[in-house]
């Protein structure tokens, strides 16, 4: 091949590498046109390649370093589930490091080592203007997606489930499904974080459907997660976004049937500028955790604000819906204003290790049932309906993609609404299909680690069909998924 090419790969499953190491003459943009080198599966999802059975471990399985203007499309990724990081390599499914304009669409990675600091999409370190769409992620691995010291990153309309890790090594660190370590300019559109972190299928720690981790102390700004749904993750909150600094935005999100919804706050090293963040049009309901753990997040709360002591930095929050929270509906350095509090155990609380009780604003409204049935959308005629203090809905309106397929971070309308819908979500057979298949057997107990569980399980919804992943978020309130959303 040369630089803009195109290889068509045959269906099947191939015990082989994708490796793409300094290979410049495969480059895309030859003589600058801006064209790319793209590896492409002859039907979406049909080309597996698995890099298990090569010795000595490669890096990873697909494994991009220094490479600019390549396109990978329809490919699926696994590497050993079993693979020690002690060794002296130990491939995980995709690394992109060291590279720039990369596309990574309609693809899946799966079986990341269970034992070690292994991850299953690694962006990063070093890597620039990169999309990963319409892709998902399961199995072992510490962090299912993420964006590591790298910069202008987008995670567009991915699901990412948490399954395993083996406490042998990094058994007490944090995990997540997404995660954003010490990057800048990254944006999560219409993304899922889903079923991950029940006691009987993991012996790491969850922190959260994104986790933002910060260890250079440098500004990492700004950070959008807009559209993104958490459904059924346990462990800490859903969105734990106290260790970063700069702006970040968290909009028209939600977070259903976890332990808690959103840490923000600042918790980075000395002389680090606290962030600022603005959060609106979120529908955070059933909130189940029992009580604030003040490691690693915020059980049973809607939103906490965390502050060190010495610098204490109150967060703005309005058009949100807290449902249902089992402890307090907010807690600590937050703003409230038009916000609606409904069946929480307490709407207004101080967590043991920040002692400050916020008070609701003058546009806030307790004890008003919203009359949501999802979490997706506000009904017309419900009184967050066409209330918020902007104009539009209180509550998140999850209904159509966000940002235009293809596009990375600049171009025209990578992070616009787009008139297409969300629904039913793309490639949800595929991703259900993968996930139910996958199991690990756990060393220490011997028992079998089961994918066929949440939306992944047989069974019918409520709507009359087979559960699917739109009918699973659709019906997560406990009502039927309209007819339009599932046929």
């Amino acid at each position: 091949m040369s630089g803009c090419d195109t290889l068509i790969v045959e269906n099947g499953y191939y015990y082989d590498q994708i490796n793409m190491e300094a290979v410049a003459n495969l480059n895309g943009n030859t003589n600058g046109s801006g064209c790319y080198t793209v590896i492409e599966a002859a039907t979406p999802f049909g080309v597996t390649v698995d890099s298990s059975q090569i010795t000595p471990q490669p890096n990873a399985t697909v494994f991009l370093y220094s490479a600019s203007y390549v396109q990978i499309i329809g490919i699926k990724a696994a590497a050993s589930p079993t693979c020690n990081e002690n060794a002296i390599s130990c491939a995980m499914p995709w690394m992109i490091a060291g590279s720039n304009h990369i596309k990574l669409q309609q693809t899946a990675g799966f079986n990341a080592p269970t034992v070690g600091n292994m991850d299953t999409y690694s962006i990063g370190p070093g890597s620039s203007y990169v999309l990963l769409e319409d892709s998902h992620a399961y199995g072992g691995g510490r962090y299912e997606m993420m964006a590591y010291q790298s910069d202008h990153v987008i995670f567009r309309r991915d699901v990412a489930r948490f399954d395993y890790m083996n406490p042998q090594l990094f058994g007490g660190a944090q995990c997540a499904p997404f995660t954003n370590y010490d990057s800048q300019f990254t944006i999560f559109q219409n993304d899922i974080a889903i079923d991950s972190g029940t006691t009987t299928n993991w012996t790491g720690v969850v922190w959260g459907g994104l986790w933002s981790e910060h260890n250079d102390w440098a500004i990492d700004n700004p950070i959008k997660v807009e559209g993104m749904i958490v459904d059924n993750v346990q462990g800490t909150a859903a969105w734990q976004d106290a260790k970063q600094s700069g702006v970040h935005t968290f909009i028209n999100d939600a977070v259903v049937n976890s332990q808690a919804g959103l840490m923000i706050g600042y918790l980075t090293g000395a002389g680090v500028a606290p962030p600022t963040t603005n959060i609106s049009h979120m529908t955070i309901a059933n909130i189940t955790g029992s009580g604030s753990n003040a490691g690693n997040g915020s059980h049973g709360i809607g939103i906490e604000g965390v502050s060190p002591f010495t610098t204490y930095t109150s967060q703005t929050v309005e058009n949100n819906i807290y449902q249902q929270a089992a402890v307090f509906g907010v807690s600590d350095w937050v703003n409230s204003n038009y916000n609606y509090y409904y069946q929480d155990a307490t709407d207004f609380g101080a967590t043991f290790y920040e002692e400050y009780t916020p008070v609701a604003g003058s546009n806030d409204v307790q004890g008003t049932n919203p009359q949501i049935k999802y979490i997706t959308q506000e009904e017309p005629g419900t009184p967050v309906y066409g209330t918020a203090s902007d104009g539009g809905n209180i509550g998140a309106t999850i209904l159509y993609e966000i940002g235009t397929t293809g596009t990375l971070w600049g171009d025209p309308g990578y992070d616009t609404i787009t008139t297409t819908s969300l629904w039913p979500f793309p490639n949800e057979a595929v991703i259900k299909t993968d996930m139910a298949a996958w199991s690990v057997v756990d060393p220490n107990t011997g028992n079998t680690v089961q994918g066929a569980r949440g939306f992944a399980a047989s069974g019918n919804g409520l709507y009359g069909g087979p559960i699917t992943l739109t009918s699973y978020i659709w019906e997560a309130l406990g009502n039927s998924c309209p007819a339009g959303i599932c046929q």
